[in-house]
């Protein structure tokens, strides 16, 4: 699970580790493996170690295995009894990563996964 929440940060966060970094190796060798599907493991977990090293290095508090996240929105009721909390979720659409994203409720475009260049998807409850 450590894994599939670092190539979540991965995906929300690459351009700002990319221009961090300033040397972008530590990063590209992880979306190397990621996008290719033949990473063991234990090759994986070294490469994002190696990431999470250089991105503490560089200043990143939180490092690759850091967490964040916002709370649930609010959706008014449209005058069909009281408001309830609905909470909109966006998450990665194969299972790849354990990336989640609670939208800002003004959100007009859909998050995009940054590893495979795709739409993620959303659920509601």
């Amino acid at each position: 699970m450590r894994a599939k929440k670092a190539v979540a940060r991965i995906c929300e966060t690459s351009d700002g580790f990319r221009q961090l970094l300033g040397d972008s190796a530590p990063l590209d060798a992880v979306l190397d493996v990621l996008r290719s599907g033949a990473g063991e493991t234990a090759v994986l977990t070294g490469l994002l170690d190696g990431l999470d090293s250089a991105l503490l290095q560089a200043g990143d508090e939180l490092g690759l295995y850091g967490e964040g996240g916002r709370g649930p929105l609010t959706v008014p009721s449209n005058g069909f009894g009281p408001a309830r909390r609905t909470e909109i979720v966006f998450h990665c659409p194969e299972g790849r990563c354990a990336r989640m994203v609670r939208p800002e409720a003004t959100v007009a475009a859909r998050p995009r996964c940054a590893v495979f260049d795709e739409d993620l998807a959303w659920t509601a409850s």
